[in-house]
């Protein structure tokens, strides 16, 4: 049923698909080739999800070379359609210089956008960056109240942040 789905042009099979290649499953032998053809024909119709596997691919050299112009291009794709990992991975990249120019206010507006759909790594890395005032003015409560709401929600990286002993400016902004 999915390959007739494949067949007939739909992206979203092509990406679930495509998925199973990558990972093994439905009786399928894993082949990462396989599965950037089907990742590449979904993203080529607009879906986000095959682009941010395809930035996936590109980071990892899983199915084709590492190239991370490519990673950046793909990861941008997605994110300007809304996929908050892709914008999350996104940031980290321009944060980062990562095949691409550093950028570190570049880099909070998209951990901006994948925060406020609820991305809790996004929510961390955004603290982070109001805690250093990278990208943003040094704001601590901004930053505490982000990894609050991580935590929250279970993220092992926020809990771990708000446990710190004497991290900078927290004491002060909490007292």
């Amino acid at each position: 049923m999915i390959r007739r789905h494949v067949s007939n042009d739909n992206p979203v099979a092509m990406s679930y698909l495509g998925s199973y290649y990558q990972r093994g499953g439905l009786g399928l032998v894993p082949s990462h080739k396989k599965a950037v053809r089907l990742y590449q024909r979904a993203a080529d119709l607009g879906d986000a999800s095959a682009m941010y596997s395809l930035g996936n691919a590109y980071m990892i050299g899983q199915g084709v070379k590492v190239d991370k112009k490519k990673t950046v291009k793909y990861f941008r794709m997605a994110a300007d359609r809304g996929h908050a990992d892709a914008q999350c991975n996104l940031g980290d990249l321009i944060k980062d210089g990562d095949g691409v120019a550093t950028d570190h206010a570049e880099a909070v507006s998209f951990y901006k956008l994948a925060a406020e759909q609820g991305f809790t790594q996004a929510e961390c890395r955004l603290g982070a960056a109001y805690q250093a005032g990278e990208g943003v003015a040094k704001d601590i409560a901004e930053a505490i109240r982000l990894w609050e709401r991580a935590a929250a929600k279970g993220n092992e990286t926020a809990i771990a942040i708000l446990a710190l002993p004497g991290l900078p400016g927290i004491a002060a902004s909490r007292g």
